[in-house]
């Protein structure tokens, strides 16, 4: 699954990229790409944090963790939004649109497995 997701982020960020380069600066390209692997960064360690304490926490005992890893996920992107906010204020737009458009690839992937099935 996460495989596949990171293929099809990969063909997005670069499909975006090259269409986009014609219309738009290359930091707002980029600001995009950035936005989009963060996304995808934060979405493979959800599910690694996630599949730990469904499988190795029997007793419940690890749920601080799964919350411990959303303050944390969620602080490292805040610290990147309000960096590019600062510095570079154009580009925080392009930042959060291609950190919104994962959320496509993941209704790609989800269109594609149940086509399989």
């Amino acid at each position: 699954m996460i495989k596949e997701l990171s293929y099809l982020t990969l063909f997005m960020s670069l499909a975006f990229s090259a269409i986009s380069l014609w219309f738009l600066s290359y930091g707002y390209v980029l600001a995009f790409v950035l936005g989009l692997i963060t996304a995808m960064l934060n979405f493979i360690a959800n599910t690694m944090v996630t599949h730990f304490i469904i499988t190795k926490d029997k007793n419940n005992k690890r749920k601080i963790l799964n919350v411990l890893s959303f303050v944390i996920r969620t602080l490292i992107i805040g610290v990147i939004i309000v960096a590019i906010s600062l510095y570079y204020e154009n580009y925080t737009l392009a930042y959060v649109f291609g950190y919104i458009s994962h959320l496509l690839v993941i209704v790609v992937y989800s269109i594609r497995t149940n086509k399989k099935n």
